[in-house]
């Protein structure tokens, strides 16, 4: 006799198979490969009606620049501009590869420099690019090179 409990499909099975993969682990794929070598590259991301675009950077880039804008603009002297740089910088560890580990958990952030927003309204920002970062299950698709804000 066949348990019956074995031919049901799990609660998880019912909702990938009603609602897909939430994450798409093509740009999971690419996020890792850029995390590993410091690779950069354009892309253009689709997120909740907005269309970034922007320069794909490792974890690590994106931080040490996040560190270094902020403790640029923080008022104060050099000292006290470095301990907020190195406090800022110590995220960079987050991205630190120690091969002995063993395989690492798939990327959940996606990184990118000289940034743009896209929206009916217009772009934003007019004057420069900008740091973003978010998460990649927020991310519905997404084509390789940037978009001009011109």
């Amino acid at each position: 006799m066949i348990d019956q409990e074995e031919k049901q499909p799990s609660p998880d099975e019912i909702k990938m198979e009603r609602d897909g993969q939430s994450v798409d682990w093509y740009l999971q794929s690419l996020v890792s490969v850029v995390n590993e070598s410091d690779i950069e590259f354009g892309i253009t991301l689709f997120v909740e009606g907005l269309t970034i675009s922007g320069q794909l950077v490792s974890g690590r880039k994106y931080f040490e620049t996040f560190a270094k804008d902020f403790s640029d603009a923080y008022p104060g002297s050099a000292g006290s501009k470095e301990n907020i740089r190195q406090a800022f910088a110590n995220h960079v560890a987050i991205y630190e590869r120690d091969d002995s580990e063993g395989g690492s958990s798939p990327p959940q952030f996606i990184h990118l420099i000289n940034c743009r927003c896209f929206s009916p309204g217009g772009v934003l920002p007019k004057n420069r690019g900008v740091l973003w970062r978010g998460k990649i299950n927020a991310v519905s698709g997404s084509n390789l090179g940037s978009l001009s804000s011109e």
